[in-house]
């Protein structure tokens, strides 16, 4: 009976050590949650025991916290990128609309016929400006935004790029340009989204008016689609998809800088692969469409 007695004290001793050293342990990972907490330290928690449990314990609220922190960076990364946005489309806003604001005094103090003509030329010029930036804004808004959906239909792309080239037909007339465009005999069916092909032929179509010299080519071999033209202003190739890059910023006020970053965001959508890379004074803006593009006979498409 003594025997039993002892054995039960010992056992009993045991678990109250035990007991102890855990709720040591578990006030000690409390201390240091609490520090962390108060200091916004980056330390790792760790245990003074050896129980499996509490370092367990110490992995999650470790695992949590660097969770936490991530999204915290995530979180201000995107505040950034948001107020480097507001604040470089503010700029490239108020710059058309004050010139606006100033043609308009001007037209009301103008009597010549001629002159107010051109003034009303340089607000119609400024106007379309505006707007230009405007469908910018919208169009990278809404292509950034996690929740954007896109539907996606087999079409040709050739006759789409005919139909933009086209489109362009009195700026290519202004800077003496002649179009060259030379896709493969095979008619190339891609899968996309109409509506986002035809705004990325158009930033780089509109790209290549505004930095290109003499001509532009397009140019496509087996799904490879290629954009070459010639530069007339000096260029940062690393930059180039970079969010309000404008090349030459002092002949280029009128742009956002965000017409190829678009093009970009677009092939990561319709899970194409873009490159550039220059060759002497050529830039050559390259789009692999095979991700999920086919070739069809003409009487197939």
């Amino acid at each position: 009976m003594i025997i039993l007695c002892i054995i039960l004290g010992i056992i009993s001793f045991i678990s109250l050590s035990l007991f102890i050293l855990q709720k040591a342990a578990i006030r000690n990972i409390n201390k240091q949650i609490e520090y962390k907490k108060n200091t916004d330290s980056h330390f790792e928690i760790t245990a003074t025991s050896d129980n499996r449990e509490i370092k367990e314990l110490c992995c999650l609220v470790n695992y949590l916290y660097d969770d936490i922190n991530k999204t915290k960076r995530v979180a201000f990364s995107k505040e950034r990128e948001m107020q480097t946005l507001m604040s470089g489309i503010s700029h490239d806003i108020r710059t058309p609309l004050t010139s606006i604001q100033g043609y308009f005094k001007l037209l009301k103090e103008e009597t010549d016929k001629d002159v107010k003509e051109q003034y009303y030329n340089i607000i119609e010029y400024r106007l379309d400006t505006l707007k230009m930036i405007l469908e910018d804004l919208f169009i990278h808004s809404k292509i950034t935004d996690e929740e954007y959906h896109v539907e996606m239909i087999n079409f040709r792309l050739y006759p789409m790029v005919c139909k933009m080239l086209a489109s362009f037909y009195y700026e290519f007339q202004k800077k003496n340009i002649e179009p060259v465009i030379n896709f493969s005999d095979t008619s190339l069916v891609v899968t996309g989204n109409q509506e986002l092909v035809q705004r990325l032929l158009q930033n780089l179509i509109n790209n290549a008016l505004k930095h290109g010299k003499d001509y532009i080519e397009i140019s496509e071999n087996d799904g490879i689609v290629s954009f070459r033209n010639n530069l007339n202003d000096s260029i940062e190739i690393s930059k180039l998809f970079d969010r309000f890059y404008k090349g030459d910023k002092s002949r280029h006020k009128d742009s956002t800088g965000l017409g190829l970053s678009i093009v970009k965001e677009i092939c990561l959508i319709l899970h194409w692969e873009i490159e550039v890379r220059q060759e002497d004074n050529d830039v050559i803006i390259q789009i692999n469409t095979n991700n999920n593009s086919i070739y069809l006979e003409e009487k197939d498409v």
